[in-house]
């Protein structure tokens, strides 16, 4: 709208149209942490023009729901932008913006967009009900197995004898006329060992850790959250450490060795988050010095977690972790 406008010489309603036919609004939480709301005070000072514009945007949206929707008008104060109910600290609900400037409002799975239409917008899908859409987020196979999982891509390309699978996922179902084939399971152990080969060098080059490739490689990599329930997983850590610990030389060996991997991003005000981070670490330095256990069990914090690292995480583990709060998560994504 400002550049629009103070830019480019349009008119409110010209702005208005263009801007408006141009955004879409991908919500991807419910959590209201996630909502945000940004202190009217501090975008007064460091972007007085973009405030005019919110106040002129929340101006008109109510305006409109008066003039059109007169039975909704008790709803207005939880569905304005400019939330001006503690007086001493006013916000602007971010969310709220998005929903009354897109042309669209997104979940990202189809539980995910229910829930946004029968709960966290339902006032606004009773004023804009085509606008509430749904967006499943898929995996593209191009991405996260042709490209990143070369061995098993090749193997696969080869019993099919075509590799054309790549762009019809429904080829895959031939596949199973191998099921049994001890031919194609020896060659897709080899793929999986070769991934996580290149996954234990990656480990000892920015962690200094190393790591069995024979052993179970249990992953957990996502933002690091406490409903995320990293905080649970380190926890079990600790309680299989203990158990370990308490096993005779002999009992160990009976046991399944396994490397135990958590990654991912703090964000920068999320004490909680780091402190998680920080407990990792230190269960780790406790873990992987103690030679009683460490041929068993290890444990890593892998920095830096971003794509062009779960390229390598995600296919070179065993078990990945998905230990959610039931209800919390959107679309229940890979990583």
């Amino acid at each position: 709208m400002r550049l629009l406008m103070d830019e480019e010489g349009l008119g409110w309603d010209e702005a208005w149209d263009v801007t408006t036919r141009t955004i879409a609004y991908t919500n991807h939480t419910v959590l209201p942490e996630a909502l945000e709301k940004w202190s009217q005070a501090i975008i007064a000072k460091l972007l007085p023009r973009h405030l005019e514009i919110i106040e002129e945007i929340d101006k008109r949206f109510m305006a409109m729901i008066k003039s059109t929707r007169s039975d909704m008008e008790s709803k207005l104060p939880a569905m304005q932008i400019l939330d001006r109910s503690n007086t001493q600290k006013p916000v602007v609900r971010m969310a709220n913006l998005c929903v009354v400037s897109s042309h669209s409002v997104n979940g990202v799975a189809q539980l995910h967009s229910d829930i946004l239409k029968a709960e966290l917008f339902a006032d606004y899908v009773s004023v804009w009900p085509a606008k509430f859409q749904n967006k499943t987020n898929g995996i593209t196979p191009r991405r996260w197995l042709r490209f990143c999982n070369p061995e098993l891509s090749n193997i696969i390309s080869k019993w099919l004898k075509t590799d054309e699978w790549i762009t019809n996922l429904d080829l895959l179902c031939g596949l199973r006329q191998f099921a049994d084939n001890e031919d194609l399971h020896a060659e897709w152990a080899s793929a999986k060992m070769a991934s996580k080969c290149r996954l234990a060098q990656y480990v000892k080059q920015v962690t200094g850790v190393t790591i069995d490739p024979d052993s179970l490689f249990d992953i957990q990599v996502k933002r690091i959250h406490e409903y995320k329930r990293q905080l649970l997983n380190i926890l079990g850590t600790v309680y299989r450490y203990k158990k370990l610990k308490d096993m005779s030389t002999e009992e160990r060996k009976k046991t399944t060795p396994r490397t135990i991997m958590l990654g991912g991003k703090a964000f920068a005000t999320y004490t909680n988050a780091k402190r998680i981070v920080k407990l990792v670490n230190d269960v780790g330095c406790v873990v992987n010095s103690d030679p009683e256990v460490n041929n068993y069990m290890k444990v890593v914090f892998v920095p830096n977690y971003n794509v062009s690292v779960a390229e390598m995480l995600i296919p070179g583990g065993d078990l990945s972790q998905h230990i959610s709060t039931a209800g919390m998560e959107t679309s229940g994504r890979v990583t």
